[in-house]
């Protein structure tokens, strides 16, 4: 390939611990880095940062179902699904006003059921992602953990530097190399981590401690 990265130790090490597990999102994580290594062409930086971080959002949206022991499977149908309802419905029915400058607006039963399922799986989504997120990074499903925080962050930065009608239309500078590294580092550290014996160990401990107590209790 053109412009292929010469992978450094880390990003090495990161490769192998994607491709052992999904194939796929060592293509995301490879492409990204394959991009990044060529050469900015001022026209064409905005579709480079683009790719890029689309390939880094994908891959951390991936990541929970091959490196983690907890995840939960996408709502079937998702939001996106749900929402590409609502045209052909409101079609149907042209006398719905939903804009009505009222309190309580009247609408069709079949719109109403589709807004409701449509809420609800966004909400699902949401704490799905959060979730499934939070048992990535720290190995339990609390999102109240600090360092999600940081997971968060990085997605974000990816989701608004993936679509061109978010942060590109606003005129914000562009996000140089540095900046794009830094918040790849951030998926880098949970692949190197998840990759490592770190969490056999702390099950292992986790298994230990169990049986110390069981021990304790039947003594007590």
């Amino acid at each position: 390939m053109a412009n292929e990265a010469k992978l450094d130790d880390r990003q090495t090490h990161v490769v192998d611990a994607l491709q052992n597990r999904n194939e796929k999102l060592a293509g995301l994580y490879g492409t990204a880095l394959d991009i990044l290594a060529a050469k900015a062409i001022p026209p064409r930086e905005a579709a480079r940062i683009s790719i890029i971080c689309h390939c880094m959002r994908e891959l951390m949206i991936g990541l929970p179902a091959v490196m983690s022991e907890f995840s939960i499977p996408r709502p079937v149908p998702s939001s996106a699904t749900l929402l590409r309802q609502l045209p052909e419905l409101l079609a149907a029915h042209p006398d719905a006003d939903l804009a009505l400058d009222q309190d309580l607006v009247p609408v069709p039963r079949a719109v109403a059921l589709v807004l409701t399922s449509l809420m609800n799986t966004a909400s699902k989504e949401e704490a799905r992602n959060r979730a499934n997120a939070a048992a990535l990074v720290t190995g339990v499903p609390h999102t109240k953990h600090p360092v999600i925080e940081q997971w968060t962050k990085a997605y974000e930065f990816f989701v608004g530097w993936t679509h061109l009608d978010r942060n590109h239309d606003r005129q914000r500078p562009l996000p140089n190399d540095e900046t794009l590294l830094a918040h790849m580092r951030v998926v880098e550290d949970v692949i190197e981590v998840r990759s490592s014996l770190f969490f056999e160990n702390l099950h292992a401990l986790e298994d230990l401690l169990a049986e110390i107590n069981a021990v304790d209790d039947g003594d007590s």
